[in-house]
């Protein structure tokens, strides 16, 4: 049934792979297959165990000498890590840093959210790409004219693989970014 958690419909497969390593070696994290693996675990007639097998699964890759982090599904993931990373580090980023080029302001916080992708994470083969979206909140100089209160930002995590369902601490972010000009609409009361 480790097969199964680790995104492989049997022994044979996680065996024969040849487009990643099959196990956790090398991985950073580890996002199971929980309904692989309860549709594996059903097959055997082991379906209303399935919670437990996933709890002893996640243990025993928790025990590893070198135990990479264990999620259950990959929201947990993508609001835990890839979020934080976005958010961590969107200010840095050159695209970021063109646009802020355009305004008078400084940053002040990023507002980024991580979403789920529609691609599922076994079916990637080198990288899982994380959608993101949000802005980054510029601090205006009060004694300059106004040139723009946030940083518009829309692009991807994307995240290494180390297996099927196994990711490395190796992620990138891929971003768009420009200065949010909506304040320079007119209202339609003005009109």
């Amino acid at each position: 049934m480790l097969e199964a958690s680790l995104g492989y419909g049997s022994l044979a497969a996680i065996q024969t792979s040849t487009e990643e390593a099959p196990g956790i070696a090398g991985a950073d994290f580890v996002i199971l297959d929980v309904a692989g693996l309860s549709a594996r675990a059903a097959s055997f007639g082991y379906g209303a165990a399935s919670d437990q097998i996933t709890d002893a699964i996640a243990t025993a890759i928790k025990n590893d000498p070198e135990p990479p982090a264990v999620f259950l599904t990959p929201l947990d993931f993508i609001e835990d890590v890839a979020g934080r990373f976005a958010n961590d580090t969107v200010m840095d980023h050159d695209a970021v840093s063109d646009a802020a080029a355009n305004t008078n302001a400084y940053f002040e916080e990023a507002y980024l959210e991580a979403t789920e992708p529609e691609e599922a994470l076994k079916d990637c083969r080198e990288f899982w790409e994380i959608p993101v979206e949000g802005n980054v909140g510029m601090d205006q100089d009060p004694d300059k004219p106004f040139s723009g209160g946030s940083i518009l930002v829309k692009g991807v995590v994307r995240a290494w693989k180390a297996g099927r369902v196994c990711l490395m601490n190796d992620m990138e972010l891929d971003i768009g970014a420009g200065v949010d000009d909506s304040y320079y609409e007119l209202d339609e009361a003005d009109v």
